[in-house]
């Protein structure tokens, strides 16, 4: 399993929003010590750009104080798609722990022995009667600015993607913007047949335009839902796929 999505998190001065959450505890664990260890205050609010299961099961790690928001795109995910998913997680849980305690046993090499045993945790967490997700609090429909002392983030629900009204975040000044999985860094053709029912792109067309949108603003760094930083190049590989495997059939 592995921490295979990004999150990460935005120092705006007096305040810390984490953008995403992981599938593996240890990692979004290490990403809320990590947003304090560097900007010496706990988070103020979690964003969940879709309702993709690798980006937001560590919600649950965040006191229930702490907002999450999202879309009411990925709120309708929450209640009507993730159970089926998460069920779907549970039934597997039993091979799957099996299957890596195998693993462990013949592993030698010390980063992957630290996947699987993070992949155990999770499975364990998964099975666990009492565990539940935690659904998202504030509801963004168009866009909104929050301003830091330090710096401000556009906010901007871009409608329907490669999900249901996905949530990107846009540092105009630093020129970054966080795309969630609008972008990953390496498209491997097999993602166009989707993740287990789900579909690679919901809207296509809706997804190449905000993809070339953001491809004419001045942003230097793209960090995609997958993989490592991005340039424009990996935009317009991007826009490329959704040409070849969506659009121009």
């Amino acid at each position: 399993m592995g921490p295979s999505s990004n999150a990460g998190f935005f120092d705006l001065g007096n305040i810390t929003i984490i953008f995403d959450t992981l599938m593996d505890p240890f990692s979004t664990e290490d990403l809320i010590k990590a947003s304090e260890a560097i900007t010496n205050k706990n988070p103020f609010l979690l964003i969940n750009s879709h309702w993709h299961i690798d980006h937001i099961f560590g919600n649950h790690l965040f006191p229930n104080s702490m907002p999450i928001m999202s879309s009411f795109g990925t709120l309708n995910q929450f209640q009507n798609s993730l159970p089926e998913r998460l069920n779907l997680f549970k039934e597997r849980a039993s091979t799957e722990l099996k299957n890596t305690e195998e693993l462990l046993k013949k592993e030698k090499d010390p980063n992957k022995i630290i996947e699987y045993q993070n992949d155990l945790v999770t499975y364990k967490k998964i099975q666990d009667p009492n565990f539940t997700l935690r659904l998202p609090d504030l509801f963004l429909s168009s866009k909104m600015k929050i301003n830091g002392t330090e710096r401000s983030v556009e906010i901007i629900n871009v409608g329907n993607t490669h999900s249901y009204d996905d949530l990107i975040a846009y540092f105009p000044n630093e020129r970054i913007c966080f795309m969630g999985d609008l972008l990953f860094a390496n498209l491997n053709p097999e993602l166009a047949q989707g993740f287990d029912n789900i579909p690679f792109a919901v809207d296509p067309i809706n997804f190449k335009n905000i993809l070339e949108y953001y491809l004419k603003k001045d942003i230097k760094v793209f960090v995609p839902g997958h993989g490592t930083l991005c340039t424009e190049k990996e935009v317009k590989e991007s826009i490329e796929f959704l040409d070849k495997y969506f659009i121009k059939k």
